[in-house]
This record gives structure tokens, sequence and C-alpha cells, in this order.
């Protein structure tokens, strides 16, 4: 028997997301020539984008608004209603972590989104590897004494503060330091590959931030809990109810510097009550993939109250 072997229609992406994708589409990031993507940004009647490795390429291909409805679908495996509470919230995450951001046309009532329609863009960050080490992170984690410390990661999107995350939660639940540790993945994308047997690493997939955390150190017994992207005063809440309870938490922010992220009403309130004893900013550059730069909390101290006094 003869066995015909296919060549990918896009090897640049996942297999699963390339069988949702058009073929016209997939042919397009083929001859592109774009190394492995990290973004790709899906518009109605406007031209597709596709970024890998920083950089912006334009595909030529555009959906009507039909077209772009209909994927949604498909990505929801028919079923709208079953995705309506992440897309509500302007999101929904595939197979292998991919997030997909929703911009369409909200349904509202009493101020909350209860539907969306007439999509007009979908924009799919795809989790990529990055080389990376996260010594420098363990080190600042972990005292000789093995106290744990809480550190706050900052930097743009797309620099790689969920992958440095996930590198840290395997490395620090595994031998030989096998930290109890609870990962919070409110949007299911950072736990996707945090798989081994040897990890004393608990998951938990789908539950808002608040409730995941209060769970982890009230519930599981958690002596380190790691979580993305916190902001909110509910997030500070439980974070300070946990740090109250003696357990330390790693997190990410969107910000650009130290002083940024001070500015922020929750973590201004988090860094007064001495959560997190180092700042680490994260930056990419084309000759070295991941760098890191710490802020100890007595000079984000100064940094904190020089931005308060306005000097």
């Amino acid at each position: 028997m003869q066995i015909i072997r296919r060549e990918r229609r896009s090897p640049q992406i996942p297999t699963a997301l390339e069988e949702l994708l058009p073929l016209p589409l997939c042919e397009e990031l083929r001859k592109c020539g774009a190394p492995a993507v990290e973004e790709l940004r899906l518009y109605a009647d406007r031209i597709c984008t596709v970024t890998a490795e920083g950089k912006r390429y334009p595909l030529g291909f555009s959906f009507s608004r039909e077209e772009l409805g209909g994927l949604l679908k498909e990505m929801c495996r028919g079923s709208l209603y079953a995705y309506s509470r992440t897309i509500c919230q302007g999101y929904l995450t595939l197979e292998g972590g991919i997030r997909v951001g929703v911009c369409g046309h909200a349904a509202t009532e009493k101020g909350s989104v209860i539907g969306v329609s007439e999509i007009t863009a979908l924009i799919l960050r795809i989790p990529h590897e990055i080389p990376l080490s996260v010594d420098e992170l363990l080190l600042r984690l972990r005292a000789p004494d093995g106290h744990l410390h809480g550190l706050l990661l900052y930097a743009p999107p797309g620099v790689g503060k969920t992958t440095a995350l996930r590198a840290l939660a395997r490395q620090i639940s595994a031998p030989p330091y096998r930290v109890r540790t609870v990962v919070v993945d409110t949007r299911e994308e950072l736990a996707h590959t945090l798989k081994g047997r040897e990890l004393e690493l608990s998951v938990l997939l789908g539950y808002p931030r608040r409730l995941g955390i209060e769970i982890a150190f009230r519930t599981l017994g958690a002596d380190l809990i790691l979580c993305d992207e916190i902001g909110g005063s509910e997030d500070a809440s439980a974070i300070l109810a946990a740090a109250g309870c003696g357990v330390p938490l790693v997190a990410t922010l969107h910000a650009d510097s130290v002083e940024e992220a001070l500015s922020r009403p929750a973590i201004a309130r988090l860094h007064r009550a001495g959560v997190f004893s180092f700042y680490v900013g994260l930056e990419r550059t084309a000759s070295l993939p991941l760098r890191y730069t710490f802020t100890a909390r007595q000079e984000a101290d100064r940094l904190f109250r020089s931005g308060r006094n306005g000097t």
C-alpha cells in the first residue's frame, strides 16, 4: 500500500489551529516566510497580520464578518453558549493554551456584558517556547534556608512573562525543591505543558483568580501560589489573605516599569503590605532572548514614596 505524506499547510502554527483556519490563510502564512507564530490578528474586512519574533507581517487575506463569526463558532466546537462566560469577558482559550481575544458588538445589561455578536476581530496569542533560564528567579524566590519570597514579574504583553512563570512552576515543584505549588490558571493558558509525575503541583483551571487563590491557601495547603495577570482589587484582597497566612505568591503584571506597576492602586496596596520581596522586569532582545532586572522591595519603596510625592 502506498503511503501518501501530506505537507502541512502552515508549519508555523500548531496542527490543531491549522485545522481550524481556512486553507488560503494557511497558505498565506506559509508564503510570508514568518518563523514560529506568536500572534495572529484576524480581522473582518481588513488585512490579517501575523507576528513572529517581534516582527509583524501583513497577509494577503481578510475575512467577512460572517466568515469570522463562523470561525469563532468552530473554535467553540459549534456551541457559543458553552464558551459564553469567557467570551463576554473578551476571550476564549483553545487547546494547547492558545488564547483568543474576541472583539465585537456587546449586548449589555445593568453594566455587564451578556452577549457578543458581529465579530470584527479575533486576536490569537500562541504559546511559544523562549530559550530561558529561571535560575536567577529561583535565587530570589528561595532563600538558602528554604524561606520563600513573593515575586512580581512585569513586562509589556508578548515578552515572555507567562513562559517564565510556567518554567518557574515546573522547576520549583520538581526535585530537589519539591515545593508544594498551586497554579491558579484562570484563562487556561498557563499550565497546559506542566506535566510530569515528579511535580509537587496542583492546578486550578478556569477558577476566578480571587477564588482560586483562596482555595489554594485555605484548602490545598499551598506553600507557594503562582498566577498570571493580577491587577484588580479583588485579586489584591485574596493575595493579602494568602500572605496573612504565610503563603507567598509569584504573579505577573502588564507594565513597562516598576514605577508604572506601583502606580496601580491594587499593586500599591500589596506593596505597602510587603507582599513582594522583588519586582522583576523582563526584556527580550535579538541577542538575548530574556533578561531579568531585579528591584528589591527597599529600592521599590523609595521609588514608590518618590512617586507619591510627585518628585
